[in-house]
């Protein structure tokens, strides 16, 4: 375990005890450090890390605000020409994780003005919270496409799943529910644009290649299982997760 992981894991612990300023310091150390010395945590970095820092809001006042510190000095960089990619992504995520989908929609607006080139390149970041906020005009100004988007989406499933299926490790089936939970997600957020928009027809043909891009049947089936029934796909991520527990133990 790299010391990043172990800082993250101390700022838990940290939380958990009642020692809150310890838990801050800790958090805001695996922020803007951990990625320099573990470039494999930057998923983990924007979502378990963040939901604990919630956490950590919640007991004490002065985490959130430091998280908010932080995305309006990373807005900032970008509004005076730091602009990036990498920049973009850190604030949406500190956003979801605030729940203010309207600042993101209020920067991503102020770059489609005055950076069109870098929001092109960040309108797929920026969609959940254009759906969030009902601004479906500015989304389809960034879906020019909608069925070649899902068919790039459904092509990442299917290369994921089949060099899975090569390696014959079934430890990574954890790994492919979250690519079949975010290949939904993304394609719900497309169609339900086209709808709200009254676009029926491209609707439908979105919601039809969403299913027929994907190569396997396997894969077809638990796409399908998330639409009708939403979060499925995270009851069966526990379920696999209870199972590989239970066999650990024998």
């Amino acid at each position: 375990m790299s010391q990043a992981h172990e800082i993250l894991e101390r700022a838990r612990n940290a939380r958990l005890a009642g020692k809150y300023e310890d838990a801050l310091r800790d958090h805001l150390w695996f922020h803007e450090h951990a990625l320099a010395e573990d470039p494999s945590l930057a998923g983990i970095r924007l979502s378990f890390a963040l939901r604990d820092w919630i956490y950590l809001a919640e007991q004490f006042p002065l985490a959130r605000r430091a998280l908010q510190a932080i995305r309006d000095r990373d807005t900032q960089r970008i509004l005076n020409g730091g602009a990036t990619l990498g920049l973009f992504q850190d604030i949406s995520a500190i956003n979801s994780a605030l729940g203010d989908d309207r600042s993101t929609h209020e920067l991503f607006t102020q770059l489609d003005t005055q950076l069109p080139e870098l929001a092109r390149d960040c309108a797929d970041l920026a969609l959940p919270a254009l759906v969030a906020v009902e601004d479906f005009a500015l989304a389809r100004r960034y879906l020019p496409d909608p069925v070649a988007r899902i068919t790039a989406l459904a092509t990442r499933v299917n290369d994921f799943a089949e060099e899975m299926a090569k390696r014959g490790n079934t430890s990574s089936a954890p790994q492919l529910l979250a690519f079949v939970l975010n290949y939904a997600k993304e394609v719900r957020l497309v169609v339900e644009v086209l709808r709200r928009l009254g676009e029926d027809e491209e609707a439908f043909k979105a919601s039809n290649a969403a299913l027929e891009a994907l190569k396997s049947d396997a894969l077809r089936d638990a796409v399908q299982r998330e639409f009708d029934k939403p979060g499925s796909t995270i009851a069966a991520m526990v379920a696999h997760a209870k199972a590989e527990g239970s066999a650990d133990k024998q």
